[in-house]
């Protein structure tokens, strides 16, 4: 009966201790925004993420490239690569292909691995500009942050 009582105990104790880093959506994305007011590149970078994927708040392109094109500003190397997509699938937003392009290119100058990637590929099609390759073969996922799921 104590082995059992001890074993309950630590049942419940693991339970609670796991409930603690348990992530709550909501919570995270309201953690996130308040940084990203603040000027922290990688929660706007986050906040964006979460805007796009509609994670924690109701989806929303507008405010997922509003927030991306802040930590741009700041140097941020996965936010250009997202706004290159959403440009250049042109779902969300009017497609642009030139600005997706440019957005492609500051990744990739930002050494971003996966826009250095797709940007390698859209160059093997010698036969096509960057653009018009871009137009036929876009587009790799969007990045998204450890927390999201994609």
């Amino acid at each position: 009966m104590r082995s059992l009582l001890k074993g309950l105990i630590l049942l419940c104790i693991l339970f609670n201790f796991s409930n603690l880093f348990s992530v709550d959506e909501k919570d995270d994305f309201v953690y996130d925004l308040a940084l990203a007011t603040q000027g922290i590149s990688v929660s706007q970078y986050n906040t964006g993420v979460n805007y796009s994927l509609g994670r924690g708040i109701d989806k929303d392109m507008e405010k997922a490239v509003y927030w991306y094109q802040r930590a741009n500003e700041q140097g941020h190397s996965k936010a250009p690569f997202n706004i290159a997509i959403i440009y250049a699938e042109g779902k969300y937003l009017d497609p642009d292909l030139s600005l997706a392009l440019k957005y492609f290119l500051i990744a990739e100058e930002r050494n971003n691995k996966e826009s250095k990637n797709f940007l390698n590929r859209l160059r093997g099609f010698d036969n096509l500009s960057l653009e018009d390759a871009l137009a036929k073969y876009c587009c790799p996922k969007p990045l998204v942050h450890s927390m999201a799921k994609n």
